[in-house]
């Protein structure tokens, strides 16, 4: 087994692995997010403000028409004014005249309201244009730039796939599996290096009668950690 070949292999392994989770988390990716969030809260703000001046303008033209009705009836009740002698048909026209009164004056207020209301959800309106526009510029920019951002990893990725290829050509299948599984049980890491009496993958020291022992072991046969059991690189 060509442990060196394995610890090669298990860097590139390792450095795709990373590249896959920078990927991932590409601030590029968290800018764009944020450009369609502002975009979609930008465009829903316009539509509600869009739907309130509707309800507004529908109010508005209830008014009108309620307003053209009670004029409609105070001047019939104006001409009757004009015919009636009697004293108590006088003050019950008279009663009517001022609700009606009371009923237009309430219109109006509620119909100026709402008009005050209209021109100023018209100058949201502008501004939300504005808005809108430069939202969009800036999810256009964020896009691209994190499509250059996507493509420069995926470049990466593309360079570290071929280096893989070429260090695992010449290993068997069976070190392959054996690697595999090592790497599965040991969160990624299934040959380490000595450092200073120190295995590599579990920091645990190894003591200079073993390191004596791996010294000696034949060119062909494998070093293992006495405290976790991976592949060690003499």
């Amino acid at each position: 087994m060509d442990v060196r070949a394995l610890y090669e292999l298990q860097k590139v392994d390792t450095a795709i692995e990373q590249t896959k989770v920078a990927l991932e988390k590409l601030p590029e990716r968290t800018h764009h997010a944020q450009a369609l969030a502002d975009l979609a809260h930008v465009r829903s703000t316009r539509d509600n403000l869009r739907r309130e001046q509707s309800t507004m303008e529908a109010e508005l033209a209830s008014i009108e028409t309620k307003s053209a009705e009670i004029d409609t009836h105070r001047a019939k009740l104006e001409r009757q004014m004009k015919t009636i002698i009697a004293p108590r048909e006088a003050e019950a026209l008279q009663h009517e005249m001022q609700t009606l009164a009371a009923a237009r004056n309430e219109l109006d207020d509620r119909g100026l309201l709402l008009l005050e209301s209209s021109a100023s959800a018209d100058e949201e309106l502008r501004q939300l244009v504005d808005t809108e526009r430069r939202a969009i510029e800036v999810e256009s920019t964020t896009k691209h730039a994190q499509e250059v951002a996507v493509a420069f990893k995926n470049e990466e990725m593309a360079a570290l796939q071929a280096r893989r290829d070429e260090v695992v050509a010449p290993i068997t299948a069976h070190d392959i599996a054996t690697y595999d599984r090592l790497r599965a049980s040991y969160k990624g890491i299934a040959v380490a290096i000595i450092q200073h009496g120190v295995c590599g993958g579990c920091h645990m020291d190894i003591s200079v009668s073993e390191l004596d022992a791996m010294k000696r072991l034949p060119a062909d046969q494998v070093a293992e950690c006495p405290n976790c059991n991976r592949l060690l690189v003499r």
